[in-house]
Parts: C-alpha cells; structure tokens; sequence
C-alpha cells in the first residue's frame, strides 16, 4: 500500500513541478517572442519600403508552439501569429511582384498585428498571473489565487441557492518533523501533503495553500454533513499513509479540519474565521479529527431535544 502512495504522491508532485516550470517557461518564450516580433516587424516594413530586399519574406517561428505543445492558453495567440503572418505574406507577395500594396490591404495587416498584440499581453497576464498565485513549493494555489476562487464560489451560493463549505486543515505537530529531520523533510511532506489532498478529494474541489502547515478546501454542491463525510475519509485515508524522506525514513501524518457553511449570511472572510475556530475545537479535542461549525445565523439551525439550537458540533473521532 505504501509503495502504491509513493509512487502516485510522487508522479502528482512531478506533475506539480512541471505545471509550475511550464509556467515560468511560457513567460520566458513569450518575451523572446516579442523581441522576435518587433525584429520581423521591422523587416516587413523595410521589405514594403525597399522592395527586392530579401529579408522580410521568411518569418519567426512561434516558439510557444513547439516548446509549449497543446496549451490552451495559447491557442488564441496561435491563431493570431498565424493570420499576422497571412496579411504580410500578401503585402509582400504584391510588392515582390512590383505593386504597390493596396492601402486597404496594409491597414488590414496591421489590424492583424494589433490583434496579434493584444493577444499576447492577454496571454502574458494570465501567465504572471498563474505565476503569482501558484505557491512555488507545493505547486497549488496560493492564497492570492484562493479569494478570487472563494468569491466566485460564494456569489455562485448567493445565485443558486445551493450549499458549499469551506475548511481548514492543519497537519498535527508539523513543528516536530522540521525540528527532528530538518526543513527539507518539512517541504517533502508539505509537498506529498498537497498531492494527497488533491488526489483524494473530488475532482470539482478546490485545495489551496493557506500558508504554513495549513491547506484550506472548498467544496462546491456540499451541505455540512456532506462536507464532514468528505472530510474524515480524506482525514482518515492520510492517517493510514506514509511519506518517505531521504534515506528511507517514512512519516506518517495526520491533520485536523475546521468545516463550515459558505453562503447566505456568511461571507468568505466569515466562513474562513468559522473554519478556523472549528479546527482549533478538533485541535483542542485531541487532533486527527474533524471539527464543524455551526451553521451561519440566516441558516435553519438543527434543533436539540427541548427545542435549543445546536451548539458547535463537537469532533468526528477517528
């Protein structure tokens, strides 16, 4: 069973790494695209100035296309180089033949090169912008990326009407693991940690690094005890693993998590502070267990005998 673990924890931590890397590799390509672009651009208008120069006719490559493969991202881009590159193929083709190009024809040229432009500061943004909201050690999203998300997720509740929850994990007595085997072994388990979190919940979850030792989770289409079911087979499942270090030494972790209900009555910032006081209650309760908070006040609340409301819902024991 562990060697099963290793190896997905590691081809999911791989797959991470690369995600990221692809990243940094895309901006990288795209800057060098640019200079590359302005050089062209400048050898086409010489090439229509002074025709019979040789040097306008051939064009750039587009290297995101054979560095970066099918990525989505860049198709419009694509798209945009290769129609740039048909309206100057026709203004030079007209001027190596001794024509004048029609004026029609070059404003139509450089609509494609502005398009083309556009098209590559759009892509550039959505780039830098994955760069800075994806946390560089474990390859998930960062907190930047995680409040636009939840936004998105809590107008969705507000619009449909259907629950979602919001929690809070905390691996127990992480301080000990950098304290006996070092740092590193810290970021390997934090690491493993994110791929198993990722893995293991739904594919419509959504994990991000809240920072430390801390995961937060949002689960869309999920009332409360959905949530903690989700949750304490997740919480379980980790309990049961290991985490190899350098050295053949292998961990086994657990966590702690704080639910609770996002929507109606509750905003982000609200939900995140009632996750965080239900994970100190399973924290306090003895750790590896889930803690649910209760519902927000524009909720029903479930009702004990003699008709109270519930107070905080106690600990999901393992």
């Amino acid at each position: 069973m562990w060697d099963n673990f290793r190896q997905a924890s590691d081809g999911e931590e791989e797959e991470e790494s690369v995600h990221a890397e692809r990243s940094r590799e895309v901006l990288r390509l795209l800057e060098r695209a640019a200079a590359e672009h302005l050089a062209w651009l400048m050898r086409v208008h010489a090439a229509l100035m002074f025709p019979g120069r040789p040097d306008g006719a051939a064009p750039p490559p587009a290297p995101w296309t054979a560095a970066c493969g099918d990525v989505e991202e860049l198709q419009g881009l694509e798209r945009a180089h290769g129609a740039m590159h048909a309206r100057a193929a026709e203004l030079l083709a007209a001027s190596e033949a001794g024509c004048r190009p029609a004026p029609a024809a070059y404003r139509a040229f450089m609509a494609a090169v502005d398009f083309y432009a556009r098209e590559a500061r759009r892509a550039e943004a959505h780039f830098r912008r994955l760069q800075m909201e994806t946390d560089p050690l474990t390859g998930i999203a960062n907190r930047l990326g995680m409040m636009r998300e939840l936004r998105r997720e809590w107008t969705r509740t507000l619009r449909t009407g259907r629950p979602a929850c919001l929690a809070l994990a905390d691996l127990d007595l992480f301080k000990q693991v950098n304290d006996l085997y070092g740092h590193p072994a810290g970021d390997r388990v934090l690491c493993a940690t994110a791929a198993f979190f990722r893995r293991r919940l739904r594919p419509y979850d959504l994990v991000f690094r809240y920072g430390g030792e801390e995961f937060l989770f949002c689960l869309p289409d999920s009332p409360l005890p959905t949530a903690r079911r989700v949750l304490d087979r997740v919480r379980g499942l980790l309990a049961r693993q290991a985490i190899e270090l350098d050295g053949g030494t292998a961990l086994q972790v657990t966590c702690s998590i704080g639910v609770a209900e996002l929507g109606p009555g509750r905003s982000v910032p609200e939900a995140v502070e009632a996750a965080d006081r239900a994970l100190y209650v399973a924290k306090e309760a003895g750790r590896n267990r889930v803690a649910v908070a209760p519902p927000p006040p524009s909720s029903p609340r479930p009702l004990m005998a003699g008709g109270r409301a519930r107070p905080l819902q106690g600990a999901v024991r393992p």
